[in-house]
């Protein structure tokens, strides 16, 4: 290990690029249990009511999830916003089992959706409910290649 390693850590692998698909119509599941990043991100970056447009998040799989071993979860500034459904999280491992993605993860434009629509939480009050889409080719195909 050289000084700069042992000065600043081993030098990560970067998430690869996704292939884009035709739009964001592909469905995340669990947001509703990752509220809180959806709204920060959402506020921080003036989101006005209608669906915001995310550069870049990161598929990344989470293999010690206690729910679903074959779990893929997707990061949006580093903060689970939610995962890949359990069938599609199969193919996605499949897809790139050759490749350096399902390590390091893989990235594709998102968008934010809905915020405007309230519905009344538990303790009578209103809130908002955002949703993701992702914008990936099916099935995933690193942008590269």
């Amino acid at each position: 290990m050289g000084l700069w390693e042992r000065l600043f850590g081993a030098k990560t692998a970067q998430p690869a690029e996704l292939k884009r698909g035709r739009g964001w119509t592909f469905d995340v599941v669990g947001e509703s249990q990752y509220q809180e990043p959806l709204v920060r991100y959402y506020r921080k970056h003036k989101g006005d009511g209608s669906n915001l447009f995310v550069d870049s998040v990161i598929l990344r799989t989470e293999n010690d999830n206690p729910h679903d071993p074959n779990a893929v979860r997707v990061e949006l500034e580093g903060r689970t916003v939610g995962f890949l459904p359990r069938a599609k999280a199969i193919e996605y491992r499949s897809a790139l089992a050759d490749s350096d993605a399902l390590e390091s993860g893989a990235t594709c434009s998102a968008k934010i959706t809905g915020g405007f629509q309230l519905t009344e939480d538990i303790k009578g009050r209103d809130r908002a409910h955002f949703g993701i889409k992702l914008n990936l080719s099916w099935p995933p195909r690193l942008a590269n290649t």
